[in-house]
This record gives C-alpha cells, sequence and structure tokens, in this order.
C-alpha cells in the first residue's frame, strides 16, 4: 500500500485502534460451580451447596430440594456472585464506602434504581466472605460500574481490587467490571487512566503510542504494536508511529519498508 493511500486511512486507523484495541485483558474472576441438582446455587469453599447471592431455598424443610429462589434482591442485572478474594492472586484494601452510603441507592435493596446498576444488600451472609459484587451487567459495560466485597457481613466498596489484580497481571489500571450472570469480569488496559471524556482529544504520548479516552479513562495503545499485528482492514504492516502531524486529526501512521516518507 503507498504512503498516499495510507494517510487516507488515517482517521480508519484511529477509529480501529479504539474499537479493535479495546480493552488489554479480561480477568475472569472466580467462575462458580454448581451443585449436583438444582438452580441458582453453587459449591462453596467447602464443597458445601449453598444458594446463590439473592437467593434462599426454596424449600428449606427438605435437604434433597437443591433448588434456590428468588428473595427479592437478585435481579436481571445480575447476582453480582464471585468466588474468595483469594482467587484474584492480588491483595484488598478496603474501603468504608458500603451499598447504603453510596446515596444512589439509600435503602441498599439492590433495586438498582438509577444509572448505577444493581447494588448490594447491606449485609452479606457467612457463606459469601470475600465474594464479589458488580454493578453492571455486560450490556452496561465497565465504564461507571462499582465492586462491592462481602467483608465482615457487610458489602464494602472496594475499586481498589480492580486496579491490584488488573496490574498483577501486568496492566496498568481497571476499567471496572461486569456480571455476566456467572462470573465477575474486570476489564482492564494500559495507559495513565486518568478520567477523560469522549470529546477528549488523542494525543501522541511518544513517537510510539497514542493516548485516546476509552469508558471514561486514557488509555495508550502502541501504534508499532498495531499496525504490525492488527493493522487496516486486515492488512498488517512493517512499521508504526504515532503521527501528530495533521492538528485535530492525531492517528497511527503504518507503512512498509520502500514506501515513500517510511523510516524504514
Amino acid at each position: 500500500m503507498s504512503l498516499t493511500q495510507t494517510l487516507h486511512l488515517r482517521t480508519s486507523l484511529l477509529l480501529g485502534s479504539l474499537l479493535g484495541l479495546s480493552y488489554g485483558c479480561l480477568i475472569n474472576v472466580s467462575p462458580l460451580e454448581p451443585c449436583a441438582s438444582g438452580s441458582n446455587n453453587k459449591l462453596d469453599e467447602n464443597d458445601e451447596c449453598v444458594c446463590r447471592v439473592g437467593y434462599d431455598w426454596c424449600n428449606p424443610s427438605d435437604p434433597t430440594d437443591l433448588n434456590c429462589c428468588d428473595n427479592g434482591v437478585a435481579d436481571e442485572v445480575g447476582d453480582g456472585d464471585g468466588d474468595p478474594t483469594s482467587t484474584t492472586n492480588s491483595s484488598t484494601t478496603d474501603s468504608s464506602t458500603t451499598a447504603s452510603d453510596t446515596g444512589t441507592d439509600s435503602t441498599g435493596d439492590g433495586d438498582g434504581d438509577g444509572d448505577t446498576g444493581t447494588l448490594p444488600p447491606a449485609d452479606c451472609s457467612v457463606e459469601e466472605e470475600g465474594f464479589y459484587w458488580c454493578t453492571h451487567s455486560e450490556a452496561m459495560g465497565a465504564e461507571g460500574s462499582q465492586l462491592f466485597v462481602c467483608t465482615n457481613g457487610s458489602w464494602v466498596e472496594n475499586a481498589a481490587v480492580m486496579d491490584e489484580s488488573c496490574m498483577f497481571d501486568g496492566y496498568d489500571f481497571a476499567y471496572g467490571c461486569v456480571d455476566n450472570g456467572v462470573d465477575v469480569i474486570f476489564e482492564c488496559g494500559d495507559g495513565s487512566g486518568d478520567a477523560c471524556s469522549a470529546d477528549s482529544a488523542a494525543f501522541c504520548v511518544d513517537a510510539d503510542q497514542i493516548a485516546y479516552c476509552l469508558n471514561g479513562k486514557e488509555t495508550w495503545d502502541s501504534c508499532l504494536a498495531f499496525c504490525q499485528e492488527q493493522g487496516i482492514d486486515g492488512v498488517t504492516y512493517e512499521y508504526g508511529e504515532c503521527d501528530d502531524s495533521v492538528p485535530n486529526d492525531v492517528a497511527c501512521f503504518c507503512c512498509d519498508s520502500g514506501d515513500p516518507g517510511c523510516p524504514i
């Protein structure tokens, strides 16, 4: 592809970088193992069958009935279940904010009023100690999500867990979390992680890295990696750099050796 053709695709390339590279990683936290029978249940750390968050035994007088029924807390946005924090290979720093302290859902009943998603109830059980509750479903996305950890009988908001888990895996920060109905997933990225808005202008961090806003956080991507690994419309290139020569149109510039103007 000629240099002229490449330059014409600069805007498309930036869009491809935003959409194609997207999250640095998705960390799947603690898959749930269901019991041998019944519904809405899981095995705890002692391999005993318990109901998932938001559910109680449908027939508590029958020990053979392992079905769990909605107790009015769980809803379609997600139940927020996750396994103990020890499975994340990262430490936990608890905050003092609980579901009832957020001001969005003062009753702490988990009804998900407003745009915050589904908040947990104020209290959690001994069996749920260390479990995760994410307020956002996959459809809502990670931006603006809140993570709560069952700590000493209360659901405590703890965003630090997500960042620590992402950094443990080699990334710089977490965009947030989503609950797919089975697992709590942390979405991770690279860059400063500073707060930004959708209309924040892209800029070159250095000759290689481009910075842009994704899910409310400043994200950095390598133009060289983008050009070599993803490319444009399936075509990869030998070289890539961040190009800010055109005002208000900062993008990755890709080329092959021998192309006019290509530095290799």
